[in-house]
């Protein structure tokens, strides 16, 4: 669960992160572009939740396999709720909300990571 997906993950979120800080400084309703960006955060949570389950299936380590799972499930869901919140929405509230859930989001896989470690 550690390695260079959980990296990419990482810094996919922070760039995205970046992008809707400048949405918000400048004041720009959210692009189609940035909107999709989320969704594609979506897509490797969801292979981040795939292979994580898959390592934990075969292996006979010992931690908290229910929130490791509980983590990985719900993980998607977070982009593709901020994603479901803002397609409408015009204001700079969008941008905020976007920047918040991206900045949360690597902080999620350091959890992710720090449950599959026994921490």
């Amino acid at each position: 669960m550690t390695g260079a997906f959980a990296t990419l993950i990482i810094v996919v979120s922070l760039a995205i992160a970046a992008w809707s800080t400048v949405h918000l400084i400048i004041n720009r309703p959210i692009s189609r572009p940035l909107r999709a960006s989320m969704l594609v955060l979506t897509a490797l949570f969801i292979v981040f939740a795939i292979g994580g389950i898959a390592q934990m299936v075969t292996s006979d380590r010992d931690f908290a396999r229910a929130e490791f799972v509980g983590y990985l499930l719900l993980s998607p869901m977070i982009p593709v709720g901020a994603w479901w919140w803002v397609r409408g929405d015009g204001s700079r509230a969008g941008s905020a909300i976007l920047l918040v859930v991206t900045l949360v989001m690597p902080v999620l896989v350091i959890r992710i990571q720090q449950v599959w470690a026994g921490v």
